[in-house]
């Protein structure tokens, strides 16, 4: 498996796609962006190999609690602009495509820019919204629900 923690370039059916995790797509989210410094670094790497497995795991459950509860429990009504801020300056960049997911809140949004349609997708999350995206070639594309 190949890791792009910065996202990466992709050709769905002959367009120039973005995907994302998004994590770094809301410019605002500092504290964030801060700790992901932190986090994603050769010497934080280096403590969690000499602390070993049991006690990264034991601290990654806690950052993971941490996280679940930030994200999970209160939910917004309408998700943030930044996402579509960063899904706009994509698509001047080339993109016709851009999927992300870090926001947890499903949304689908569909811009004209000179003529040309673009498609903005965030996955949303599987836990509470148990959302995902469907691609179906040439170019369908379904923001969906899973229903049990």
């Amino acid at each position: 498996m190949k890791v792009h923690p910065n996202g990466c370039e992709e050709q769905l059916e002959g367009r120039k796609a973005f995907l994302a995790h998004g994590d770094l797509s809301n410019p605002r989210e500092w504290k964030y962006r801060t700790f992901r410094k932190i986090l994603k670094n050769r010497w934080t790497y280096s403590l969690m190999h000499f602390a070993g497995p049991r006690l990264s795991r034991q601290v990654a459950r806690w950052l993971s609690q941490l996280s679940y509860q930030k994200y999970h429990t209160d939910f917004r009504s309408h998700p943030l602009p930044a996402f579509r801020e960063f899904a706009h300056q994509k698509f001047l960049e080339g993109f016709q495509i851009v999927i992300l997911g870090h926001s947890h809140f499903p949304e689908e949004f569909r811009e004209r820019i000179d003529g040309r349609e673009y498609y903005y997708f965030n996955i949303g999350d599987w836990m509470t919204h148990r959302s995902f995206l469907r691609f179906t070639p040439p170019d369908q594309f379904q923001l969906s629900r899973f229903q049990s």
